[in-house]
């Protein structure tokens, strides 16, 4: 006999709202929400709660095809809280319940989120192992269960570590593994090694974005990217294709790509904020100043971080509502050649993050101010060392997602980082 869980559809509302009265009759002491309330509500309502939405989704379980259980994830600024699991009680004891809890802690790290939230009444003991044995916290913190009731509910809380980009630069210019991976054999094979080393997402990115790199155009950068990214899109990779330029980012998510990582902003393109609109796609919208690199790179200053979260800010407001933007501080952009710009940045992720509202993306990987910060001409090795001290920082700051080169070192240390 097979279970599975699996996002709900749209055209499923009525089993939703079937199996949600079911749960609300079998366990009144263990909701929000009492069955009467839940009685009330028409059919549109139902339908318009049960519609597609970029921050929340509703997980079915089935057993043997059977619809059997349900809950609800939900993004909620920078945290996302679980709520209205059930699970019928003809299917339980063959780990449905367990199995909608990890496929909710999954989405929400898949979209960056470090902190999950719950609530647990206090008539649902079973409820409550279940969610501490699938890593969550009592946080001390009680409330009462719903208005007119005595019962109480504990609040917990799971942590989850940040995601982890690994860089395929499919570049002859990159600043330090420029023209390694051309081949388009080659680089997905080391995409592969990547994947393999702990990387949640890869990168694939076809114009160098250093000092002394060259600028291309856009059908030579389609013509590096296309081959990698329709072949580890085939294996089920999660990608991001990093570019400034809306007509790559459009042709690379039709290829497979979901991520569009833009270290302009939309500064270098202005048709990519309007590309963006037709894409389901999550955009990292990174922080420099000018409108190509030639200008970042001539005028480089330090910023402070409350005027790189104000000009985020700014960045975000351009976009479409609809689009799900995650933001990068742009370690190495535009920064100047001192190494305490860079620093602060890193130190002040969280502070970035809170300010915008968004997640931040952080990758220290390699560059030039690690070189300073070490003198003479460190190798790669010294190089990745650095990275990962620069990246447990931001980390420890509140960094949501890391980029690096190197994963397995940085994997190995946030493993045990984590756990500290």
């Amino acid at each position: 006999m097979a279970s599975s869980v699996r996002p709900l559809r749209p055209d499923e509302w009525r089993v939703w709202r079937d199996l949600r009265l079911r749960a609300l009759a079998d366990s009144p002491d263990a909701f929000g929400e009492a069955l009467a309330s839940a009685q009330l509500k028409d059919d549109a309502s139902w339908v318009a709660w049960t519609a597609r939405h970029p921050s929340r989704v509703h997980l079915l379980a089935e057993h043997d095809g059977v619809p059997v259980g349900i809950a609800v994830i939900a993004i909620e600024g920078l945290r996302a809280n679980l709520y209205a699991m059930w699970v019928s009680p003809e299917a339980r004891g063959v780990g449905l319940g367990r199995a909608l809890v990890d496929a909710a802690l999954g989405w929400a790290r898949a979209r960056a989120v470090l902190e999950v939230g719950l609530r647990v009444s206090e008539r649902q003991p079973k409820a409550r192992r279940l969610y501490l044995a699938a890593g969550f916290a009592d946080t001390g913190v009680r409330s009462r269960l719903r208005d007119g009731s005595e019962l109480t509910s504990d609040v917990l809380v799971a942590r989850q570590p940040p995601l982890i980009m690994g860089v395929v630069n499919v570049t002859p210019d990159s600043f330090t593994d420029g023209g390694a991976y051309l081949d388009p054999g080659t680089a997905v094979a080391h995409g592969q090694r990547l994947i393999a080393d702990g990387a949640d997402i890869l990168d694939i990115g076809g114009e160098a974005t250093n000092p002394r790199a060259t600028p291309v155009t856009a059908d030579e950068e389609l013509r590096r990217v296309m081959p990698i990214i329709e072949q580890l899109a085939a294996m089920g990779v999660r990608l991001s294709i990093d570019t400034t330029k809306a007509k790559v980012a459009r042709e690379a998510v039709r290829a497979g790509a979901s991520i569009v990582n833009d270290v302009s902003g939309g500064l270098f393109d202005p048709a990519m904020a309007a590309t963006l609109a037709d894409l389901e796609v999550t955009y990292i919208a990174g922080h420099l100043r000018g409108r190509s690199l030639p200008e970042v790179f001539s005028a480089e200053e330090g910023v402070p971080w409350p005027v790189v979260a104000a000009e985020l800010g700014e960045r975000l407001a351009a976009l479409p509502p609809s689009v799900t933007v995650w933001v990068d501080p742009g370690i190495g952009f535009g920064k100047g050649p001192d190494p305490e710009g860079n620093l602060q940045l890193l130190r002040h992720a969280g502070d970035i993050s809170r300010a915008v509202g968004r997640p931040i993306v952080v990758g220290p990987s390699r560059k030039r101010f690690l070189r300073r910060i070490l003198g003479g001409a460190p190798d790669l090795a010294a190089l990745d060392i650095a990275t990962v001290a620069a990246s447990l920082a931001a980390v420890h700051a509140g960094a949501h997602v890391v980029r690096t080169h190197n994963v397995a070192l940085l994997r190995t240390a946030l493993t045990v980082y984590t756990k500290v």
